[in-house]
């Protein structure tokens, strides 16, 4: 995994629309690591079933349940994983919530600083019809 929380530290948050990439850029990295602990528990699955099954062809343990003996052993995988997804949920509201909660004071502030109306779009002026 090439990006780690040490690239979300560097991220500026000093603007609203900063606020929001970075939540996109937090849910990217948790998706990456989410994706990466499933792919792994599938790998050392199959590796930790082919060592029980060493094991009971050479005669050193009995052999029952292969496969949910290995299921067990890496269901902190699991743990994790969905640990993480939920992870991904909270970052998800960041940017909702912090528009609920704060999107008036930010407006407010852009119309102090800005002026009123500039910036934003405008409605479409009615124009009469000519018959």
């Amino acid at each position: 995994m090439a990006r780690r929380s040490a690239d979300l530290a560097k991220y500026p948050t000093r603007k609203p629309e900063q606020i929001r990439l970075y939540g996109r850029y937090a849910d990217e990295v948790l998706g990456d690591l989410a994706s990466e602990f499933e792919c792994r528990r599938k790998e050392l699955v199959k590796r930790i079933y082919a060592l029980l099954k060493e094991a009971k062809r050479q005669g050193v343990d009995q052999g029952d349940d292969k496969y949910l003996r290995a299921m067990r052993a890496t269901v902190g995988l699991v743990t994790a994983s969905v640990c993480v997804r939920l992870a991904r949920a909270g970052v998800r509201s960041l940017y909702p919530n912090f528009e609920k909660h704060c999107g008036a004071a930010v407006d407010g502030l852009r119309d102090k600083q800005y002026g009123k109306g500039k910036g934003r779009p405008r409605p479409p002026e009615d124009e009469k019809m000519e018959l």
